[in-house]
Parts: C-alpha cells; structure tokens; sequence
C-alpha cells in the first residue's frame, strides 16, 4: 500500500484512480481531485510523503 499525498488514505497502486511521477517518486491518488490537487501544487505535496533513508539526505 502506498499514501495519498494529499489526503493522506492508503491506496492499492494497482487500483489507484491515478498516479504521477515527479522528482524520480510515483504518487498514488485515491481520486481524481487528490490527483489535480497534487499537480497544481507539486512542491507543497510532494514534501509531504515521507522519504527513504537515500532519498532524506
């Protein structure tokens, strides 16, 4: 299970209603609005998934 960025839900990702790829990460969405919501404001999302321990350095 992966979390949604923005809302914060577990998601399936093979039953992800969409995915992005930004900055060499996949993001998985609940919805269709997490996933809009997400792609208007990339910076302030995609700081708030928690890192690996390569990618927190």
């Amino acid at each position: 299970m992966k979390t949604d960025p923005v809302c914060g839900m577990a998601v399936d990702p093979a039953k992800a209603a969409a995915k992005v790829e930004y900055a060499g990460q996949v993001y998985y969405f609940c919805s269709e609005a997490c996933h809009k919501a997400f792609t208007a404001n990339l910076r302030k999302y995609a700081g708030a998934v928690p890192r690996g321990p390569r990618e927190s350095r």
